[in-house]
């Protein structure tokens, strides 16, 4: 049984999900209920197969904390959300695709190709709410149809705030395109609920964690050591997937030891600390754009 809190227009019910495979897409402008969608997609899917879930949203992000893009297997047969599956995280190093648009690319391919890997044939993805030419979001998501090469992109819209990127897409016959309406539930968040929903995520991803001091140069620092209080980052390893992410809270440039808060137990499997441009309050959890 799905465990949809929503309701569930009759369109979304009407879809023949038999024949979906590959990689499926979801766009939607901000407080559109693609993210309802893409989940309702989701366990509609896992109900008959193994399926993965694609959080592609830095800022309102449903599976990891801010700042990331995560991948989540599903059990098969299993339609709980989120899943209960492995997972693999990439950093984009800000809560806004909005110039971060090569590691939003490059993380949400690295991405898809591990759930390849990991042989699920069926992948939904939520996509960031970034969808107009202001910021490069109508670029973004074309490059992202362009590289990735979804099977269906679903557009949830209210009207036709889409036309201007779906239009094209259509034409090009690339891609599939789905259009929907949002269920007639959803509703629009204030910037002080979104702050509030990266706020829960912080605190859910810092649970437990612990100060350690490391020598930061035995390992790579991406783009570079400029270290700074309460600057965040991501615990890679040699695939370039995220661990966990970090805190930065003391630095000593002079014996090149740098000091986090993170939630990791190891540091065995690290071999890199990739900053973002978000600075993090270790105790409120409030973040700021660098």
């Amino acid at each position: 049984m799905l465990s949809m809190a929503v309701d569930v227009p009759a369109a979304w019910e009407a879809l023949d999900t038999r024949s979906l495979q590959g990689l499926l897409m979801v766009l939607g402008e901000m407080d559109s209920g693609k993210s309802t969608f893409a989940r309702y997609l989701y366990q509609r899917l896992s109900a008959d197969g193994l399926t993965a879930f694609l959080d592609s949203d830095p800022g309102q992000s449903s599976l990891g904390p801010p700042t990331t893009q995560t991948l989540s297997l599903g059990q098969p047969g299993e339609t709980d959300f989120p899943p209960r599956g492995p997972c693999w995280r990439r950093f984009v190093g800000s809560t806004s695709p909005a110039r971060h648009l090569l590691p939003m690319l490059v993380g949400a391919a690295r991405l898809v190709q591990q759930a390849r890997k990991a042989g699920a044939g069926r992948v939904v993805m939520d996509t960031s709410g970034m969808v107009h030419a202001e910021g490069g979001g109508r670029e973004l998501k074309l490059a992202k149809v362009e590289l990735l090469r979804p099977a269906v992109v679903f557009a949830i819209q209210r009207e036709d705030e889409l036309e201007a990127l779906l239009t094209p897409l259509q034409r090009s016959r690339r891609v599939r395109v789905v259009r929907l309406q949002p269920s007639p539930a959803v509703q629009r968040r204030s910037r002080e609920q979104r702050r509030a929903h990266r706020r829960r995520r912080y605190m859910e991803h810092f649970a437990g964690a612990r100060e350690i001091e490391l020598d930061w140069t035995r390992l790579a620092v991406f783009p570079g050591p400029r270290f700074s209080l309460h600057r965040l980052a991501a615990c890679e390893d040699r695939q370039g997937f995220t661990q966990a992410l970090a805190i930065i809270t003391g630095c000593d440039r002079l014996q090149g030891r740098v000091r986090l808060l993170t939630p990791l137990q190891s540091l065995e499997a690290i071999t890199a600390l990739s900053l973002g441009d978000v600075r993090v309050d270790p105790h409120s959890f409030e973040d700021r754009q660098i």
